[in-house]
Formats: C-alpha cells, sequence, structure tokens
C-alpha cells in the first residue's frame, strides 16, 4: 500500500521566527554546507581547498558564537533554545508524536515550536559545535597557538563528525523536499519580516 505524505496542520508559524534565526540559520547552513563539502574531499580524495576551508571554518565560528550568544542572551532566543533541546515531558510528548506521524505518513509542521523537528535541529547545532571546536584545536596546534593537543583523537572528530553531519545534512535537506512536494516549501521561512507597530519588539 502507497504513502501519501501531508503536513500536520499548522498556522502560518514558520513565519514567526524572529529575521535573526532566519539570518543565522542562513548564515549556519551556508559555512556548514562549504565546510561538509570540502572536509569530506579531503577524507576522500586526499585533496581539497584548504585555505578556503580554514577562512570559512573561522567564519563558522564567529556564526556559532552568535548563534549561541542569541539563543543563550535574548528572550526569543532562550525561547528558541527550549525548541531545539525538549527536554522536559511536553517536549518529549511533542517529539514522540511527530514520530508516531511519521510512520503514518503525516510530516511534522515547521515552525516555533517543540517537536522532532526542533530537536533534530538541537542535534545539528551540537554537532556542528563539537566538529568545529575540534578544528579550531587542530588549527591552534599546527599554528603554534597552543601545544599538548591529541592530534589523532581531534583529527578522528573531525573525519567522523564530518560523516555524521553530512547524514543529518542530507535528512534536513530531503524533509525539505518531502514538505514541498506535500505543497509546504520551508524556504519560505527565509522571508525577512518588515517591522510593524506592535511587533517591532518581537525580535529582541
Amino acid at each position: 500500500m502507497s504513502m501519501i505524505l501531508v503536513t500536520a496542520p499548522y498556522g502560518r508559524t514558520h513565519d514567526s521566527w524572529p529575521n535573526r534565526a532566519k539570518l543565522l540559520h542562513l548564515l549556519l547552513l551556508s559555512t556548514v554546507t562549504f565546510q561538509m563539502i570540502t572536509g569530506l574531499m579531503g577524507w576522500l580524495y586526499g585533496w581539497f581547498p584548504f585555505e578556503w576551508h580554514i577562512i570559512v571554518g573561522q567564519v563558522l565560528i564567529v556564526v556559532l558564537l552568535l548563534q549561541w550568544g542569541w539563543l543563550m542572551l535574548s528572550r526569543s532566543g532562550r525561547m528558541t533554545l527550549r525548541y531545539l533541546f525538549p527536554l522536559n515531558p511536553a517536549g518529549l510528548r511533542a517529539v514522540a508524536e511527530d514520530i508516531r506521524g511519521l510512520f503514518q505518513g503525516v510530516l511534522a509542521p515547521p515552525g516555533p515550536r517543540a517537536g522532532l523537528p526542533g530537536l533534530m535541529h538541537g542535534v545539528f547545532l551540537l554537532s556542528v559545535t563539537l566538529v568545529a571546536a575540534a578544528g579550531l584545536l587542530l588549527l591552534g596546534g599546527f599554528r603554534g597557538w597552543w601545544f599538548g593537543i591529541p592530534f589523532g583523537w581531534l583529527l578522528d572528530i573531525l573525519r567522523w563528525g564530518a560523516v555524521a553531519i553530512a547524514l543529518q545534512w542530507i535528512g534536513h535537506v530531503g524533509m525539505v523536499f518531502l514538505h514541498a512536494l506535500t505543497g509546504d516549501p520551508l524556504w519560505n521561512m527565509f522571508k525577512l519580516r518588515l517591522a510593524r507597530k506592535g511587533c517591532a519588539r518581537s525580535n529582541k
């Protein structure tokens, strides 16, 4: 029996992400995609644009600092943090409901809510942060910024972390296309909202 995919009913919640969240998400996705492709090139083929990998890697570190800073220090960021790591009973129930819906051909609704999409974004952010930190430690070791770096261990984190990120990236992009097939293109989330009276504070 064939399964027809649908997206669970929802309001236009994916348009309610703050502009800062949209910009940071786009920057994170762009820099991670470049690092993932060039890193896998180096592992599989023994060659990659090393200097560009280093430059974009440093940009990625800045993006991650901005991302974590926004999540920790702003009101909307702290609310988003609860969506990324829904480790309370209500959040875990939402994750379980989304997983159950997938087996029934129902895609979880997008937008700022606790559930499986938010959790997977949280796992992705942690994975990228771990691999970026390992890359920074390696770069500092190679350039003599610090000593006593466990190079072999950090290289393993980079290699297997790149594989884990690539698998998550494929799943992420795959879900975007599945949503598009149901008539719910998620790239609409990147449309920036113009400030309006009464809404100007929503990006704080």
